[in-house]
């Protein structure tokens, strides 16, 4: 059933077009943004490299907020709403009438997770690439391009230094699972609203409620949108509140999925 979901979303409209406007804005960071680097290489040093002008470095892009501020509505849009569909247009009775309750719940489950991260790993991918192929890729010194924000704002700073590739890799993961908990709140929000629409935005809402609420009490490390950068906005960056954020996100929409799961569609 996995396997069949996938397929789905293959033919899904939303889906292309949640990673073409992905791919957009990172195309457009490259071309605004990365390109004014290269008027800083220096004749003995390289001021700035790939890791240092991807979208998802430095303070200064508006792409990367842009990016970042839609990322649960792209996360949402690309499938979270297929049992709202399924249901709208009888094709859940169908399936549930051939007793594959189990099988399409989980594989409707696992398919939206991977769908929404894929949406958001690959414009993060391709604006990588892009940097890549525009600076020189010389790995970060830690005297030379010593950054004392890089070991407040930023995980496992060490490993920027030394493997920097696999720590910008990390990021890319770490946007690809919060997408897959951004998509997994709003398809547990299907199972008990009809509105479509209200469904693709409930994420979004949670999340600006939830950022409005942690600037007040001045938990920055704590706003998803800070923290999913690879150099916070707002020091100091918290692993326990990574952690944390994303374990009640996907713990408590996955507890609300199966609870939406047995009281509506098996009773």
């Amino acid at each position: 059933m996995a396997a069949f979901f996938m397929k789905r979303a293959l033919y899904n409209r939303a889906f292309y077009l949640m990673l073409v406007f992905g791919i957009v804005i990172a195309f457009l960071h490259i071309y605004q943004d990365a390109t004014y680097f290269l008027d800083m290489v220096g004749e003995d040093r390289v001021l700035f490299t790939p890791y240092q002008s991807w979208i998802e470095f430095g303070l200064s892009s508006n792409y990367r907020y842009i990016l970042l501020l839609l990322l649960p509505i792209i996360s949402a849009i690309s499938f979270s709403d297929t049992y709202a569909k399924d249901l709208q247009t009888g094709y859940l009775k169908a399936i549930l009438s051939k007793g594959k309750m189990k099988a399409y719940f989980t594989g409707l489950y696992v398919t939206n997770f991977i769908v929404a991260g894929v949406t958001i790993a690959i414009p993060l991918l391709i604006n990588l690439y892009l940097a890549f192929m525009m600076l020189p890729n010389i790995k970060p010194d830690p005297i030379l391009d010593y950054n004392p924000l890089q070991y407040e704002s930023t995980l496992f700073p060490n490993l920027y230094y030394q493997f920097p590739l696999l720590h910008t890799l990390f990021y890319i993961l770490l946007a690809f699972i919060f997408a897959g908990m951004y998509a997994t709140i709003c398809l547990s929000v299907s199972l008990y609203v009809k509105n479509r629409f209200f469904i693709v935005v409930s994420a979004f809402i949670i999340d600006m409620f939830l950022a409005i609420i942690l600037n007040m009490t001045q938990l920055y490390s704590w706003v998803p949108a800070s923290f999913l950068t690879q150099l916070a906005a707002q020091p100091p960056v918290s692993l326990l509140a990574i952690v944390t954020i994303f374990l009640l996100g996907l713990g408590g929409s996955t507890y609300f999925y199966i609870l939406g799961v047995k009281r509506r569609v098996i009773v």
